[in-house]
C-alpha cells in the first residue's frame, strides 16, 4: 500500500525506527501494513487492541472494557472518527494494463502527474467520514462516483448516481460526496455514468477494522476484471446486439494478452507460514470467476462488507460487484520452485459466462491471472510455476455463509406478490431503438438532467424511472423482494449479480426454477447470508429481505455492466415522506444540474438525450 500525506509516523520511518502493527502517537495508530504515514484515531479512554493474534478486537476502553471488536453491530454503534479528505479528478490518460496502449477514461488523484488504471486506493478507518472531491476534466462525458455497498445512511445524496441522486459532473465541475464510514472491509468506487466504470474510472475502497479470524501480512485490495481494448462506450453499442469479447483479465491492473502475448502476470510474494490476508473485488464489466491460488486452502473471513463466521474452501465463487477477504496460510510445499498460480476461473454452464474468446473456458490455464512467489524462493524471476489446479468445480454458484452479527428476518410488511419481479431480454418489442434487458415490464430509463431525488414531491411517476414504493414505517421490520430470472415474456433470463444500494440485504431464497409468490417456500429467516451483491441464477430466483431503515431513493440492478446500460434495474423509493428531512439541503445537487444543463446547451455535439442510447447507469 501506499499513499496519503506524510505523517510522523512516515518521518520516524525514515529515520529507521521500525514501524509495528501498534505503532502509535498519541490518539494515533498504524494499522498493520497501512499505506506509508497512515494512522487511525484513537478516541479519548481508547486503546488500540487489535494484534496478529486477536484481530476480532479494535478498540477498548482502558476504564469500562467496553470494545468495539467484531462483535459490535456496525449498524448502530461505531467507533469515533476523524475527517479524510481525497481531492480526485476522472480525465483520459494512455494506459495499457496487457501491453496494449488504451485512451482510456480514468480516476487519479489531482495532484499525481499520471493517471493508471485501476485508481488510488482510498483509505479510511471505521467510524471516519470520507470528503472526496472529485472534479470532471472530461471534454465529452460527465461523471458521477458510487461508493460500492456504502451504506450512505440517511445521506442519500452521496450515493453517486447520476439521474437518480445527482446530475453528472459537468466538465471542470467540482462535486463533494460527504459520508459516515459504519461499516468496515474493502469495497471499491466506480463511475455510474453509461459505461464508464469499464473504461476505467474505478479504484478500491479500504476501511481499517477487526476480522473474524487472525492474519500476520495483508495485501493492498486487488480489483480483478475483464479489460477491453475498445472504447467502453463502443462496446456498449455492440453488446446491444450481442456481447463483445474481452481482451484480457487484469489484477490491479496488471494483466496478459494471450493473443498477442503482451503483458504480464500480476505478482506477489508470500512469506513462509505467514497468513495473509487478501482482499479480492470483482470490478468486472462481464466476467463472473472462481478465485484460487494451487495448493492453497482460503478461509473466507468477509463477504462484501459483512464480517462472517470463517469457512474453509479450495476456489471462491465471485459475481461481478461483490467482494471476499481471504486468509491465505502460506504453508505449502507442492511447487518445486516455490510459485504458485493464482487464477480467475469461469465457465459458461447455465449462461454463468459466455465463452471468451482470448481465454476459452474449456481452457482454464489462460485465466491464470497471478504468480505468488515465497519470499525463499532461489528460482529465477522469470521462471514460471508448475503447479496444478485444484479440481474445483466452477461455476456462479454463490457460496452459502453465517454472518457474524446475526439478524432473524421477521415476516415482510409488504406484499411478495405486488413486489415479484422478472428479470430478462425482452425480443418482442425494442425499447428506445433496441431489444432491451429488464426487471420491470420495461427498462429503466433515466433523465441526467432530471434526477429523481429532485422530484420527490411527485405523486406520479414516468414508468422509464421504473420507480418501486416501499413506505413502511417500521425500521426494524423486512421487506422481501422476488426475482425470477426469464418467465414468458423474456425470451431469455440469464444469470445476473444484483446489487442494491443503501443496503445490506439477507438472502432468504436463492437456487434453481421459477418461484410463485403464491406459493412460497420456507423461507431461510435465521441468519441468512446477507450481503450487498447476490447472484440471480439462470431461470432460477432470489429472494432478499431488507430493512426499510434508510429513506431515500435506491437504485437495483444487475451489475453486469451492458445489462445495467440496457436497462435492468429499478428504483426503491424508501420511505418518500421522510426522504427530504433526512438530507437537508440540495443546493449542491441543484447547483451541479444548473452546471450540467448549461454545459449540454453548450455543447450540443457532445451530448443529446435523442441520441442516448444507454439507461445512464
Amino acid at each position: 500500500m501506499g499513499f496519503l500525506s506524510y505523517s510522523i509516523v512516515y518521518l520516524l520511518a525514515l529515520t529507521g525506527i521500525p514501524l509495528v502493527s501498534s505503532l502509535s502517537v498519541p490518539n494515533r495508530f498504524k494499522p498493520r501494513d497501512a499505506s506509508p504515514g497512515f494512522t487511525c484515531h484513537i478516541p479519548d479512554g481508547f486503546e488500540f487492541c487489535n494484534s496478529e493474534s486477536n484481530r476480532q478486537c479494535w478498540l477498548r476502553n482502558k476504564a469500562t472494557g467496553k470494545e468495539y471488536n467484531i462483535h459490535t453491530d456496525y449498524e448502530d454503534d461505531f467507533p469515533e472518527g476523524i475527517e479524510r479528505t481525497y481531492n480526485l479528478e476522472v480525465t483520459e490518460a494512455d494506459v495499457s494494463p496487457d501491453g496494449f496502449v488504451k485512451r482510456a477514461q480514468v480516476i487519479k488523484r489531482v495532484e499525481e502527474a499520471t493517471a493508471r488504471y485501476p485508481g488510488v486506493l482510498i483509505e479510511a478507518c471505521w467510524g471516519d467520514t470520507l470528503v472526496v472531491n472529485v472534479k470532471n476534466k472530461l471534454s465529452s462525458n460527465g461523471t458521477t462516483i458510487h461508493w460500492h455497498g456504502i451504506r450512505m445512511f440517511e445521506q442519500n445524496q452521496m450515493d453517486g448516481v447520476n439521474g437518480v441522486t445527482q446530475c453528472p459532473i459537468s466538465q471542470d465541475d467540482t462535486f463533494q460526496y460527504k459520508f459516515h464510514l459504519r461499516q468496515y472491509g474493502h469495497t471499491w468506487y466506480h463511475s455510474h455514468y453509461s459505461s464508464q466504470y469499464t473504461d476505467g474510472v474505478a479504484g478500491p475502497l479500504l476501511i481499517h477494522g477487526p476480522h473474524t479470524a487472525s492474519w500476520d501480512v495483508e495485501w493492498e485490495p486487488i480489483i480483478i476484471a475483464d479489460w477491453f481494448h475498445t472504447n467502453a462506450y463502443e462496446a456498449f453499442t455492440k453488446s446491444l446486439s450481442g456481447p463483445p469479447g474481452a481482451d484480457s483479465l487484469v489484477v490491479n491492473g496488471t494483466g496478459r494478452d494471450n493473443i498477442k502475448g503482451t503483458g504480464d502476470y500480476f505478482r506477489q510474494t508470500f512469506e513462509h507460514d505467514q497468513r495473509h490476508l487478501i482482499r479480492i473485488i470483482n470490478g468486472g464489466t462481464d466476467f463472473h470467476f472462481h478465485f484460487s491460488i494451487d495448493g492453497h486452502m482460503l478461509q473466507v473471513v468477509s463477504a462484501d462488507l459483512v464480517p462472517i463466521v470463517p469457512f474453509w474452501t479450495d476456489s471462491l465463487s465471485v459475481g461481478i460487484g461483490q467482494r471476499y477477504s481471504v486468509i491465505v496460510h502460506a504453508n505449502a510445499t507442492t511447487s518445486s520452485n516455490g510459485k504458485y498460480w493464482m487464477r480467475a476461473e469461469y465457465n459458461t454452464t447455465n449462461l454463468c459466462n459466455l465463452n471468451q474468446e482470448n481465454f476459452p473456458a474449456s481452457e482454464p490455464d489462460t485465466q491464470r491471472v497471478g504468480i505468488i512467489t515465497y519470499s525463499n524462493c532461489k528460482a529465477p524471476a522469470t521462471e514460471e510455476p508448475s503447479t496444478e489446479r485444484w479440481p474445483a468445480i466452477v461455476g456462479c454458484q454463490d457460496p452459502v455463509f453465517e454472518p457474524k452479527i446475526p439478524w432473524t428476518v421477521t415476516a415482510p410488511q409488504n406484499s411478495i406478490i405486488k413486489n415479484a419481479h422478472f428479470a430478462g431480454l425482452d425480443l418482442r418489442n425494442q425499447s428506445h431503438g433496441a431489444y432491451r434487458w429488464e426487471l420491470l415490464e420495461e427498462p429503466l430509463w433515466l433523465n441526467y438532467s432530471d434526477p429523481t431525488i429532485k422530484n420527490l414531491k411527485n405523486t406520479t411517476w414516468n414508468s422509464d424511472y421504473a420507480i418501486q414504493p416501499y413506505n413502511y414505517d417500521d425500521p426494524e421490520g423486512f421487506v422481501y423482494m422476488i426475482i425470477n430470472s426469464g418467465g414468458s415474456t423474456h425470451a431469455l433470463g440469464g444469470a445476473h449479480p444484483i446489487h442494491l444500494h443503501g443496503h445490506d440485504f439477507a438472502v432468504i431464497s436463492q437456487g434453481p426454477g421459477i418461484l410463485n409468490p403464491a406459493n412460497p417456500p420456507k423461507w431461510n429467516t435465521k441468519n441468512p447470508p446477507r450481503r450487498d451483491v447476490a447472484m440471480l441464477p439462470d431461470s432460477g430466483h432470489l429472494v432478499i429481505a431488507f430493512k426499510t431503515d434508510n429513506p431515500g431513493v435506491w437504485l437495483m440492478h444487475c451489475h453486469i455492466a451492458w445489462h445495467a446500460g440496457s436497462g435492468l434495474a429499478l428504483q426503491v423509493l424508501e420511505k418518500q415522506e421522510k426522504i427530504a428531512s433526512t438530507l437537508g439541503s440540495l443546493s449542491a445537487i441543484d447547483q451541479g444540474c444548473e452546471k450540467w444543463t448549461d454545459w449540454m446547451s453548450q455543447h450540443p455535439d457532445k451530448f443529446r438525450y435523442e441520441d442516448q442510447e444507454d439507461s445512464g447507469i
